[in-house]
């Protein structure tokens, strides 16, 4: 152990046995085998020794790394900082300003997001979304992928777009698509009575040879009567009120509500609809804490969205659940440790107003 740098600091245990050394180079405290050290050639400090023989054989000249980024399009602004460390470098097509890491760039991972179109400035993106027919209600996120909130401006309605479906598919609001549904979707009698009776009802009157027409007719589960409307059945799991009193219609008013739990100190959020579906979450340890009101159930969901965007991008986590408060709608709630409830109840009273 003295010829490959160890001073042994108790009697020898045997061969397999952890003995506890010292490293004669960095002076660390460890513990290796024996035989790892004198068959396998380990080594007898795996501190900083390996730290510092790994971080050697990863070290790349200075002069080869900056010849190798600008053998990519990438101008380096400052000296070599080492193996896998970001390196502030300059776009040689488009001079935009990005940190770099060498060993990316000798993977295949040079290309310039600015250049290829993947990176878009708030500029430019709102750009994008207003000629398409949405005024963002917020500051670009920063990537065409995260959700988007914008008002639509043919129908009014709020949604959580991403930059990169308007950019692909060009105007995106749900409330313009389920009115253009109809339009696109003519339905005789065959295709009409096979759509209720796939939803759980029975027909009793003739087709009114309309899909936005109500057609009375009686549950196969429940035997209550309803006249719902055809076009608005492929966008639910069941097509009789009773039945689905849970669920929730986008097209009708809902509550966006943000509730307090005092004891495991945790802020939640949801979506509420009177006579369907009661608040998140059902304990009594919960209190409200505000609500709001808006014409349609689907954009308090846009917000609801929104909301999780903002406290899940500062990388807050769902509060810790106990075990009797075990609920799948637990991923609506925050910790008061990272945000507080004003903070929560600012982020929608910018865009929305004061609660009701």
């Amino acid at each position: 152990m003295l010829q490959r740098g160890a001073q042994p600091l108790e009697a020898f245990p045997g061969t397999q046995q952890p003995w506890r050394c010292r490293c004669l180079r960095c002076g660390q405290i460890n513990s290796p085998r024996y035989n790892d050290v004198v068959n396998k050639g380990s080594g007898p400090c795996r501190g900083a020794c390996r730290s510092r023989k790994i971080a050697s054989s990863l070290m790349h000249d200075g002069i080869k790394a900056t010849a190798t980024m600008e053998q990519h399009g990438w101008l380096p602004l400052e000296p070599y900082p080492g193996a896998g460390k970001a390196w502030q470098c300059r776009c040689a097509q488009c001079a935009v300003v990005k940190t770099k890491r060498l060993t990316h760039v000798r993977n295949g991972r040079a290309r310039c997001t600015h250049c290829t179109g993947r990176v878009t400035e708030a500029a430019a993106a709102t750009t994008i979304m207003t000629a398409s027919g949405l005024v963002p209600l917020t500051p670009y996120p920063g990537l065409e992928l995260r959700p988007w909130l914008a008002r639509c401006l043919r129908c009014g309605h709020l949604g959580t777009p991403t930059l990169s479906s308007v950019r692909l598919r060009g105007h995106q609001c749900w409330a313009c698509h389920a009115t253009a549904f109809p339009a696109q979707r003519v339905l005789d009698e065959q295709q009409a009575v096979a759509c209720m009776l796939t939803h759980g009802l029975h027909p009793l009157d003739p087709y009114p040879g309309r899909t936005d027409t109500p057609w009375a007719s009686q549950c196969t589960t429940c035997d209550s009567f309803s006249a719902p409307v055809p076009r608005t059945l492929p966008g639910h799991h069941r097509g009789c009120p009773v039945c689905a009193r849970q669920d929730i219609s986008p097209s009708e008013p809902g509550d966006l509500y943000l509730v307090l739990h005092d004891g495991l100190h945790a802020l939640g959020w949801g979506v509420t609809q009177a006579g369907r579906r009661r608040l998140h979450p059902t304990r009594r340890a919960w209190q409200i804490l505000a609500r709001w009101r808006f014409a349609a159930a689907q954009d308090a969901w846009a917000f609801s969205r929104h909301i999780k965007q903002q406290i899940r991008g500062n990388g807050w986590p769902p509060a810790a659940q106990a075990e009797e408060e075990a609920d799948p709608t637990w991923a609506q709630t925050a910790s008061l440790k990272h945000v507080s409830c004003a903070q929560a109840v600012r982020i929608i009273e910018e865009i929305v107003g004061p609660a009701c």
